[in-house]
């Protein structure tokens, strides 16, 4: 049975599903060092908005510091990308002996990333409230599929769609801000990090939605 909810740190959501402790998803398959790593091979990038609630409490401030410290961090005009761990070697060696393999994913890479806040054993070690919001509302194509036909299901893909066209245009309007300072993060980091902190940081009211519980369960595909 899948038991697919929705839960909240400190307004920020996330969507929750029993498999993921147990995953059996294609996208959660790892052929690289870290195992048990289910979909986390996302190399996060970390919006202005994300970066605005963190600059906003010295918890979150330390955290920016933690992914600033980060060996393959790259810092852009308007967000910031967490690099993680690619297993390039493996990579190659799985293409040139697995060319018959038939896996419905394109992007093959997937299988060798690790995004560089997960630990064995532990998962993610970010606070969810920290977390890119494409991370907190991550649904497998193979959950999607088994709750596609579960009308709140539906409610809560249109949600999310909701959630993230709101993000959206948070980031426009903090990247206008910045344009009318004329700076950002990459040409003068710190007076950018200043002028975040001092703006008020507006909050999304995200409908409280049902448990939806599942008795159809999936099989991985490969």
């Amino acid at each position: 049975m899948i038991i697919f909810h929705l839960e909240f740190d400190q307004e920020v959501p996330q969507y929750a599903c029993s498999s993921c402790s147990n995953c059996h998803s294609i996208f959660g398959r790892s052929l690289c060092s870290v195992k048990n790593r289910g979909c986390c091979w996302y190399f996060p990038k970390f919006t202005l908005y994300e970066i605005h609630k963190m600059v906003k409490t010295k918890e979150g401030s330390k955290v920016l510091s933690s992914i600033l410290k980060l060996p393959n961090v790259k810092i852009y005009s308007y967000h910031i990308h967490a690099i993680g761990r690619m297993d390039k070697v493996g990579y190659d060696r799985y293409l040139k002996n697995n060319k018959s393999e038939d896996i419905n994913v394109k992007d093959k890479s997937i299988f060798f990333r690790t995004c560089p806040f997960v630990k064995p054993g532990i998962g993610c070690t970010l606070p969810k409230r920290y977390r890119s919001y494409v991370c907190n509302l991550f649904i497998c194509s193979e959950v999607a599929s088994v709750l596609s036909k579960n009308n709140l299901f539906n409610v809560y893909m249109n949600e999310r769609q909701n959630y993230a066209r709101w993000v959206q245009w948070e980031n426009l309007s903090l990247e206008m801000m910045l344009r009318e300072n004329k700076v950002n993060l990459e040409s003068d980091f710190q007076n950018t990090i200043n002028i975040l902190k001092e703006l008020p940081l507006e909050s999304y009211e995200f409908p409280k939605l049902a448990q939806i519980e599942e008795h159809s369960g999936f099989n991985r595909s490969a």
